[in-house]
């Protein structure tokens, strides 16, 4: 297996997350796994569009990296993937999921949860899809009733209807070590830290190792993925029967000739000599 490389984006450099790029980047493990080049946004996607490196990552920052338009945020957590949404989502929205879920994490036939508190506009809308979509979706939970009892293990992907406080909530009931988000649903993979650079008293950056490794490491997973998904589904024979001694008959009495051969029976009774 090719070893893949990845484009790290460091914005706003500074010493605290220079110093954290460069202690991961020499890491023998991830060495081994990937080559990594650390370069600004405008060269990353530059080295994306010439297919230099095969996937991009965000570094930590004292903002958190903005979600791209037409882009589907998935923050991966330690047992669970968690997809916020600031509105019901439709059924296309559910399906276009799944999608990502089969192709980029290798999940089969995967289980959707949404947890949606507050009004509901559809209370119905995880029955309809699972009968109509064929799409195996349950809900909609409240925080509560999917942090109960490890409940959220039972699922590939949650979905988190409305504001940022049930999000964060139940991010922090779920992550022990640092999570990672994925902006999906584009064919560039980008990944990114979900935490923001934190600052000491002296406004010096405080990160962990992991919350860089964690993006990477989900880039090359889905980079991975992605081949084996659509390598399963190349077809291998051609889409159409071709007889390729018709082709051999018409060259050769092309050649025989001098002329090109005629294409149908009326152009062939003309070029007849006459009788």
């Amino acid at each position: 297996m090719k070893k893949l490389k990845i484009a790290i984006t460091p914005i706003g450099i500074d010493a605290a997350k220079d110093d954290l790029i460069r202690q991961v980047c020499d890491d023998p493990t991830m060495s081994e796994l990937c080559a990594t080049l650390i370069c600004d946004e405008n060269s990353a996607i530059r080295e994306l569009e010439e297919g230099k490196v095969d996937a991009w990552v965000l570094a930590p920052t004292a903002e958190p990296a903005k979600c791209p338009d037409g882009a589907i945020e998935i923050i991966i957590t330690d047992k669970t993937n968690l997809v916020p949404f600031a509105k019901e989502p439709t059924a296309d929205d559910l399906a276009t999921l799944r999608h990502i879920l089969e192709r980029d994490f290798d999940l089969r036939s995967p289980r959707i949860a949404i947890v949606q508190e507050g009004n509901v506009q559809n209370p119905d809308l995880a029955n309809q899809v699972t009968d109509q979509r064929g799409i195996t979706t349950y809900g909609p939970y409240t925080s509560e009733q999917i942090l109960n009892e490890d409940a959220v293990c039972h699922f590939d992907g949650i979905v988190i209807v409305g504001d940022k406080t049930t999000e964060h909530r139940i991010v922090s009931a779920l992550s022990q070590e640092a999570p990672a988000r994925y902006f999906a649903g584009r064919e560039t993979v980008l990944t990114a830290a979900y935490r923001p650079l934190r600052l000491d008293e002296t406004g010096e950056g405080l990160a962990e190792v992991g919350e860089l490794t964690r993006p990477i490491y989900t880039a090359i997973d889905i980079v991975r993925h992605r081949s084996f998904y659509d390598e399963a589904r190349k077809n291998p024979l051609p889409k159409l029967f071709h007889d390729k001694r018709e082709d051999r008959r018409k060259d050769d009495a092309s050649h025989a000739n001098g002329k090109p051969l005629p294409t149908s029976a009326e152009e062939e009774n003309a070029a007849l000599p006459p009788q």
